[in-house]
């Protein structure tokens, strides 16, 4: 395995770990049912509220989605619901991290598999990868890049601290194909925020179109923007 290889490979497994720390269950043994302790109940009414935000607010949007709606949809009472979440702004601030670190996961696995480690081929087939996973579920794109974007969070920080993974993941991947990429003067969190940046609304102006445009059409436009980078960082 080549130096950039081992690199990518470390840098799966940092930006595969939880974005925030699970909360921690009891260490103390609970009564169990039917087999089943009180930690693997209340972590399945967890999963279950989870996909039930899922489908609730990537059909119908968050602000037109109710506690009492999710729980409908979970087959669940209300008390389970404030189990595990404070209000319906922290059942959707967990199913975003959920969702960002799958996509992350998938990106990065999938570059890892890929035989030709060429920069810009690499760049195309992490962009592929990444239109795939917003357009084949229309609830994970109506999450991300319309819901998400027009919610005033109370924990806003998390989710800005979410969203500039992505910026340390093309910093590390920058680093790892183009060895002088800290050595060009430039100012590496910005660069890394542009360039996410007008991925982000490129993909929203899609979602918000109904993906009216074609994937490859979506896909050459991002694309652009990071050969062009490559192309510079390539620069002897």
């Amino acid at each position: 395995m080549s130096t950039s290889e081992i690199e990518i490979s470390e840098l799966f497994f940092k930006m595969t770990e939880p974005l925030t720390d699970d909360k921690e269950l009891s260490d103390k043994k609970r009564r169990s049912f039917r087999g089943v302790s009180a930690e693997q109940r209340q972590a399945e009414r967890y999963e279950k509220l989870i996909e039930a935000g899922l489908q609730c607010f990537g059909t119908h949007g968050f602000y037109r989605v109710t506690v009492r709606e999710i729980c409908a949809e979970a087959k669940l009472t209300e008390r389970y619901f404030y189990e595990s979440f404070k209000n319906h702004e922290e059942l959707l601030v967990a199913i975003y991290q959920r969702l960002i670190k799958g996509m992350q996961q998938v990106i990065i696995s999938t570059i890892l598999a890929e035989e030709n480690k060429e920069p810009k081929h690499l760049i195309r087939l992490g962009l592929t990868v990444f239109l795939r996973y917003v357009s084949n579920d229309p609830r994970i794109a109506r999450i991300l890049f319309i819901d998400v974007p027009h919610v005033r969070f109370e924990n806003a920080v998390l989710i800005r601290d979410t969203m500039s993974s992505f910026d340390t993941l093309l910093q590390q991947f920058g680093q790892v194909m183009f060895p002088r990429f800290a050595e060009t003067g430039l100012n590496v969190d910005l660069l890394t925020a542009g360039l996410n940046g007008a991925n982000v609304h490129i993909v929203m102006r899609w979602v918000h179109s109904g993906f009216a445009q074609p994937f490859d059409e979506v896909l050459e436009s991002c694309f652009v923007l990071f050969a062009a980078m490559a192309d510079y960082l390539a620069k002897p």
